[in-house]
């Protein structure tokens, strides 16, 4: 249960590695399962689908699982071409039977993945990342966002039964989903806003408030960004801590 005065759309609880990966119609997936298949695939596959879909919480807990069933991996997350250099460090770091994690493969060139493959081939290491799209490489599985989706990630945040139907109600989910054109990511950073919004109005707080009247906001992503494994400095949980 969230502690009083916290915020369950903060990102501790709905950061990669804290939410459940979900199918597009909001039931668990199997890790076991796509992990049978990456294997079947050589080990190198991509967790292909839009922004904001899904795919680095899923990387995340592919990530875990395969730790967590002794399996040696490097993972990062790039933030943009300058990051080759780090991707190049962990293909050759990683040894026979390891796999590489990436989050955002795209943000590397095409010739700079199709070194990190050739690479990778070579070190018979595996590779499984993140990206929009396939990129030439086998898809392990295609994120996809819904509704019914984002009400099952917003059901599983702590404390729901205490501020679900007075804090945030069901029209305040579908309209995230819909102003964010079904950018999961996004429709959570703005639910984020709306709670914040009416619990301090409810305690009487003073001091600015989102722009408009139910508590919407626009862009929110400077302080929202993720903080786990596939982190960088500076991310939400070193400025979100309530």
């Amino acid at each position: 249960m969230a502690v009083p005065g916290s915020n369950p759309f903060s990102t501790r609880f709905t950061q990669p590695g804290r939410i459940t990966p979900l199918d597009a119609a909001g039931r668990p997936l199997d890790a076991g399962v796509l992990l049978a298949r990456l294997r079947i695939l050589g080990g190198t596959a991509a967790v292909v689908g839009p922004h904001g879909s899904g795919k680095s919480t899923l990387l995340s807990r592919l990530a875990h699982e395969i730790e967590r069933g002794g399996g040696r991996l490097q993972r990062l997350r790039l933030r943009s071409w300058s990051d080759t250099a780090s991707s190049w460090s962990a293909i050759l770091r990683a040894g026979p039977g390891s796999v590489v994690c990436i989050d955002s493969w795209e943000c590397l060139g095409i010739a700079a993945r199709s070194l990190m493959r050739t690479a990778a081939i070579g070190r018979r290491c595996g590779l499984l990342v993140t990206s929009h799209k396939a990129a030439g490489m086998p898809v392990l599985m295609r994120c996809d966002t819904s509704l019914a989706l984002l009400h099952s990630i917003v059901a599983g945040l702590p404390g729901h039964d205490h501020w679900y139907g007075t804090l945030i109600h069901a029209a305040d989910v579908e309209s995230a989903y819909v102003r964010q054109r079904g950018n999961l990511r996004e429709s959570l950073y703005e639910l984020y806003d709306r709670f914040e919004f009416r619990a301090r109005r409810g305690l009487g707080a003073c001091g600015s408030g989102p722009a408009d009247d139910d508590g919407s906001v626009g862009e929110r992503r400077g302080i929202h960004e993720f903080a786990d494994g596939f982190s960088y400095p500076g991310a939400p949980e070193h400025n979100l801590r309530l």
